[in-house]
């Protein structure tokens, strides 16, 4: 298997953002944990872990982006410390700084069929309101959700929650 070139990414992103430390603070390893995501990030400790899907080499260019949208959550941390917001101004201008768009998720349609289909969750939940019939869907419960149109009526306005099969997975 061919080695993705991660050191000589944190090296340019280190030069490009200015931390100086960013190729020794940050760790980046696949880990299998991840179902739905493509990549986390913990500031402080610089570990980065990545779905072990982006490492074929199929997935290159997706995976630079990635490794370098979690390396820059690094970077804020190391440029502003930990009172700066996640996807802040800070972190858009380091991620558009190195030309990728500085989106929070990434758009499904971006992504080869089969990494969208490891990704698919096998079921979502549905919230219905009793009361008009709005729904509302989620990867997970939300027993808080309440319909506020039903509300603002004086109703109580809690959802009914389904869970829903998706058809078309693996």
């Amino acid at each position: 298997m061919n080695t993705p070139p991660i050191a000589n990414w944190l090296a340019e992103w280190a030069d490009l953002w200015r931390t100086g430390t960013l190729e020794k603070h940050v760790h980046v390893a696949p880990c299998s944990r991840l179902r739905r995501s493509l990549g986390r990030c913990r500031p402080s400790t610089g570990r980065v872990t990545i779905h072990p899907a982006l490492f074929e080499p199929a997935h290159a260019e997706l995976l630079r982006e990635v490794v370098c949208h979690e390396t820059a959550h690094a970077a804020v941390y190391l440029l502003h410390g930990s009172h700066v917001r996640p996807h802040g101004r800070e972190w858009k201008t380091l991620v558009a700084g190195a030309g990728y768009p500085p989106t929070t998720r990434m758009d499904p349609r971006r992504l080869p069929r089969d990494l969208r289909v490891r990704l698919m969750p096998a079921h979502l939940y549905r919230h219905t309101c009793s009361g008009c019939g709005a729904t509302r869907t989620a990867a997970r419960r939300v027993r808080n959700w309440r319909c506020r149109r039903c509300r603002d009526a004086g109703l109580s306005g809690w959802l009914r929650i389904a869970r829903v099969a998706l058809t078309g997975r693996r």
